[in-house]
């Protein structure tokens, strides 16, 4: 069974460790990554090499209002992060 995935401000390692400790065995909590555009010239993409969005939904106001976000982890990213 796909677990949840908990996205934890990087303002509230607080939040962060909590979560960790009361989480269900198979759920997930870590840090939000994002940390901007990372493309540092801006140009015109020639080709897009992507076949679409991964994500699923936006938490940013989410993370901005209360500190996290709760996302459902799909069977495929499960399946895929165990190997």
């Amino acid at each position: 069974m796909a677990g949840l995935l908990f996205i934890v401000s990087r303002t509230k390692p607080g939040t962060y460790a909590y979560m960790s400790l009361v989480s269900e065995s198979d759920d997930v909590v870590l840090f939000d990554r994002r940390q901007g555009d990372r493309r540092r010239v801006h140009q015109g993409v020639t080709s897009e090499r992507r076949h679409g969005e991964r994500r699923r939904r936006d938490v940013t106001r989410d993370l901005q209002k209360s500190g996290w976000a709760q996302v459902r982890r799909s069977r495929l990213v499960t399946e895929s992060a165990s190997r």
